[in-house]
């Protein structure tokens, strides 16, 4: 019984420590430097915004956060500039400092986690979406989409086959093995999302 309290305080330890670290980092210096609550905000309303900002950051690295701190520096809102940004504002920086990794997407994960994923397994076309939902962070959503997705595939299947016969033969090219590299990295971490089973 007390091994497993200490189970859960460990596990509650780790994730408070995750967001301290964000909180140390990002938090608590754009606080000092004077960013405040918004004036349109109740006060539990932000220590939760607070709070779902510090979890949503803490994929990022310590330099990462500095970095994305330091941009966010000139990003206050409201009539004096000085009220913390949206959500959605700090998350598209946040983007191009370092995009989240695609496993952590909650919608990503339910997409390879579903049908989808095995059937775009099936298709042919898995990590070409995976790509694709990388880069785009959502999923493919009409005919074009779909077809540069399929397109992209076909392209990769070709190079894919022609750079392992030049190694089969002795004559790979510089790039050819960190382009294969890349690929079958690619395709790990989408058949790691896959359901269960799927063959």
């Amino acid at each position: 019984m007390l091994r497993k309290g200490l189970a859960v305080t460990e596990e509650q330890t780790t994730t408070e420590t995750k967001r301290g670290r964000v909180r140390r980092l990002l938090i608590e210096p754009l606080t000092e430097h004077g960013f405040r609550k918004p004036g349109n905000v109740k006060t539990g309303a932000h220590d939760g915004f607070l709070v779902k900002l510090a979890d949503a950051l803490t994929y990022m690295s310590d330099h990462q956060l500095e970095t994305l701190r330091d941009m966010l520096r000139y990003r206050g809102e409201g009539k004096s500039r000085d009220a913390w940004p949206s959500m959605a504002t700090i998350a598209a920086m946040a983007e191009t400092v370092a995009p989240r990794p695609l496993e952590e997407h909650p919608t990503i994960l339910s997409w390879f986690g579903s049908a989808r994923g095995p059937k775009a397994l099936e298709e042919g076309v898995l990590v070409a979406e995976f790509a694709f939902l990388e880069r785009r962070k959502r999923p493919p959503l009409n005919d074009g989409d779909r077809r540069a997705i399929r397109d992209r595939a076909d392209e990769w299947a070709r190079q894919r086959e022609l750079m392992l016969d030049r190694g089969r033969r002795g004559m790979s090219r510089d790039g050819d093995a960190q382009w294969l590299r890349w690929y079958d990295g690619m395709e790990r971490r989408a058949m790691s999302l896959l359901p269960e089973g799927t063959a």
